[in-house]
């Protein structure tokens, strides 16, 4: 049974603004970068009115709990791809976001409703994370769920930071 999750993000600019950085490369990269990463490749394309945008990370596992490290292995190829709709007339941009891990059957689904707020705007998370693993998938669903909250916290941070530039 998946867990599900949902995180709400709020930005003092315009949802174009936010969404600029979202989607520019150097900002990808700086994503990317971490104590945990030890490769990563990124891509923005346009597919017709959509804004694709493809990364790629291996990651060191030993920053997971032991038991998922084991059985994932010492590194791990985390890929995610964000499919960004076309702005709608009052700024709102929708994304559908999946998130998968090559070595072990773990897949994150989610959309996010990036829409204008009084005081800028707010980015709205809605997904679920699905480990198919019998007998145990739950457990490692509930045990992963807080470090992917922290993960889009930090990924959140760094966007705000971004936005001045």
């Amino acid at each position: 049974m998946p867990v599900q999750f949902s995180e709400r993000s709020e930005f003092s600019a315009a949802p174009d603004a936010v969404f600029a950085v979202l989607v520019d490369p150097a900002f990808l990269r700086a994503r990317a970068e971490g104590d945990e990463t030890v490769a990563h490749t990124e891509s923005v394309a346009q597919d017709g009115d959509a804004t694709v945008v493809t990364t790629s990370r291996t990651v060191r596992t030993d920053v997971l709990p032991a038991a998922a490290a084991k059985f994932i292995g010492a590194t791990a190829v985390v890929d995610q791809v964000e499919r960004w709709g076309p702005p709608e007339p009052d700024g709102t941009r929708r994304a559908r976001l999946t998130l998968t891990v090559r070595s072990a059957p773990v897949e994150l689904v989610a959309t996010t409703v990036l829409a204008p707020t009084p005081g800028g705007s707010a980015a709205q998370l809605d997904g679920s994370l699905t480990v198919r693993v019998p007998l145990l998938g739950g457990q490692v669903e509930k045990a992963a769920l807080p470090g992917l909250l922290q993960l889009i916290r930090s990924e959140v941070e760094l966007a705000r930071e971004w936005l001045p530039r």
